[in-house]
């Protein structure tokens, strides 16, 4: 049974076995190598493994600098705070589209926090929703209303929106690299009462693993996306009908897709994987830890029905990109007439009107800046006056 990868430096071989005892709620293994808690750091953050990684150095010994430990501390302590803010805005958002009768599913959400034993130590980076393309035109004016900015992000699907202090929402008109017998699937359960509905267990497996094939399809498939899916898998297993899935999956052709993604998981977070089937598992792990390494083998073996792989090589992104950004700066005049409804009438009109809201954002944005200067010049003032009175405590000490 292979345990750890022979061709992945001993920080990351390390912090798979930190991961894995807090999971099993086991003690820490103390490494009697050293370590580089600097490395160890910036893969945690890459990964999204923040605060299981802070849980897992809280009680044992090491050699790390002050700012270091504050930095963690810090990155641990911004993970829960977005907590409390995403469980907040994923009820705000339902509520708002239940509201406009806008019918919808989660895909992913809150969720994710109750996959582990402690609800802290879990993450999300994005809301998801399905959204028939019927109403997809009211989805901006509703999340304008919220104080929501859309953003501009190459190669995804749907349409993503962020807001402070970091939430992140994404809406889809359709489900990206599934086949047709899965967004059938998925798309059936869409529509009904209440407007906004979550997948049942089976549905949620099938769009973890098409979700994962999306994620490594653009490069940004994690650690803790690989350890969600294997815990989903564990605690929902019993719920699921593994004909079901194996049938939709074989279907889209994502069956050795799945095949690989848990043996992955068995492999970091469980008992290891016999030698014979480590092949492309191990590929699969390269790509993980070495993002942006390209393995066309591993494509063809993993990328259902023989898809070519969606990638720089085969499309010109910057193109794609300008004629993406070009659209955001100037949009269409039925995208235009919701804001300004002056153009009904006088359609020539369009031209000021982008000026104007290109106006609007400018500003919008030179205020957020603004206000992100004032709170940091405030804090600092707030610190020299702190370091000023210390001073003038230990004078008076002294005397």
């Amino acid at each position: 049974m292979r345990r750890g990868g022979s061709a992945i430096d001993y920080e990351l071989k390390y912090m798979f076995i930190l991961l894995a005892s807090i999971l099993k709620q086991k003690p820490v293994q103390v490494s009697t190598k050293q370590i580089d808690w600097q490395k160890m750091f910036r893969y945690a953050d890459y990964h999204n493994v923040i605060t299981l990684f802070y849980y897992a150095v809280l009680g044992i010994e090491k050699k790390i600098t002050e700012k270091l430990e504050e930095d963690l501390y810090q990155k641990y302590k911004k993970e829960l705070l977005l907590q409390s803010n995403y469980r907040i805005a994923q009820e705000a958002i339902i509520w708002k589209l239940e509201q406009h009768h806008i019918h919808a599913l989660l895909l992913s959400g809150t969720a994710r926090y109750e996959l582990y034993d402690k609800n802290e130590i879990g993450k999300i980076d994005t809301l998801e929703f399905l959204v028939e393309s019927r109403s997809f035109r009211k989805i901006h004016p509703l999340m304008s209303e919220m104080d929501y900015e859309r953003k501009e992000e190459r190669g995804s699907q749907g349409i993503l929106y962020t807001r402070t202090p970091g939430i992140r929402v994404r809406f889809l008109k359709e489900i990206p690299n599934a086949g047709r017998h899965i967004k059938r699937m998925l798309e059936q359960q869409a529509r009904g009462h209440p407007y906004v509905r979550e997948l049942t267990a089976e549905k949620q497996y099938i769009y973890n693993v098409v979700g994962l094939m999306e994620n490594y399809l653009l490069g940004n498939i994690t650690i803790r996306k690989i350890l969600d899916f294997r815990l989903y898998k564990e605690k929902f297993g019993n719920r699921i009908s593994e004909e079901v899935i194996s049938e939709a999956l074989e279907k889209s052709g994502m069956k050795e897709w799945e095949h690989c993604l848990t043996k992955l998981g068995e492999l970091w977070f469980g008992k290891g994987m016999p030698a014979e089937e480590s092949a492309h598992v191990l590929a699969l792990e390269e790509y993980v830890l070495n993002p942006g390494k390209i393995d066309l083998r591993l494509d063809r073996k993993l990328l259902p029905l023989n898809r070519k792989r969606l990638d720089f090589y085969e499309r010109d992104r910057d193109e794609e990109w300008r004629v993406k950004k070009k659209g955001w700066i100037f949009p269409p005049m039925d995208y235009m007439k919701q804001f300004f409804p002056s153009l009904k009438k006088f359609p020539f009109l369009i031209v000021f009107f982008w000026g104007v809201r290109g106006f609007r954002i400018f500003r919008k944005i030179a205020e957020q800046k603004t206000a992100k200067l004032k709170e940091a010049a405030a804090e600092k003032f707030k610190r020299l006056k702190r370091n000023e009175g210390a001073k003038e405590d230990e004078k008076n000490e002294f005397r």
